[in-house]
């Protein structure tokens, strides 16, 4: 886990959190905060909020928050996986729409994801604008 004290806010509640107060993933897990979620459609509707929740359930990418010890080793021997890149705390990831576990730490809302459901990691400065 990261020595950086970053502090985590969920885009619904408004709630923070410190990294130092993160749950620790064990073993293969990747603890994930989704991207923040519109809060008005483009006609500028206001979403009601049991469909904003659900949609940042359903928000298929996110940021590294922490990652388990073993997370990209080989199960077996616990050699590190042969990637040239493997992601870290703070990258922006995507994941598949159902993947991972939600939870709730201090109403800030995050997913616990095996290593291999995380699909891609987003350069700097890309926005994911849809999924198809």
């Amino acid at each position: 886990m990261s020595h950086q004290h970053a502090i985590y806010t969920d885009s619904l509640t408004k709630a923070t959190i410190g990294s130092h107060q993160l749950p620790i993933p064990m073993n293969w897990k990747i603890l994930i905060q989704p991207n923040e979620i519109k809060a008005k459609t483009k006609g500028g509707i206001l979403l009601p909020d049991k469909v904003k929740e659900n949609e940042q359930i359903l928000t298929a990418h996110g940021t590294v928050c922490a990652i388990g010890e073993l997370a990209y080793r080989d199960r077996d021997t616990g050699q590190s996986w042969r990637m040239t890149r493997l992601p870290k705390i703070g990258d922006q990831v995507t994941y598949g729409k159902y993947a991972g576990q939600a939870i709730v730490v201090q109403n800030v809302r995050f997913l616990l994801l095996n290593d291999d459901e995380i699909t891609a990691i987003l350069p700097d400065e890309v926005e994911v604008t849809a999924y198809i």
